[in-house]
């Protein structure tokens, strides 16, 4: 879970918050870090974030969102690439985590 460390929240209360969903499913680390190396190789300079915010009641408990600075012209073929990986990928169980990756590039090269 060391490795995870670094994708969890400062705020405290957040922090106890994402540390319990960890603490309570111990396959979520493994996946996690899978996940974040899979995202670091296909978002170069991707910014990775866990929180437990649901967005829905019947969301999972915790999150990690992908916040990818690549040129948005790069965007779509890469977010397809990733889902590709993540979809179909038998250790993403959707009713522990929501992976999503957020485009955050820079504004000039949307149009």
């Amino acid at each position: 879970m060391v490795a995870v460390a670094q994708f969890i929240p400062k705020d405290l209360k957040e922090k106890e918050s994402v540390l319990a969903v960890l603490r309570e499913h111990p396959e979520l680390p493994d996946f996690i870090l899978r996940a974040s190396e899979k995202a670091e190789e296909i978002f170069p300079e991707v910014r990775i974030a866990l929180d437990t915010v649901r967005y829905d009641e019947w969301g999972p408990p915790v999150s990690m969102t992908l916040h990818v600075v690549q040129p948005w012209s790069e965007f779509g073929r890469a977010y397809d690439r990733f889902l590709n990986w993540l979809s179909p990928n038998p250790e993403y169980n959707r009713d522990l985590i929501l992976v999503m990756p957020m485009w955050a590039g820079p504004l000039e090269s949307h149009r």
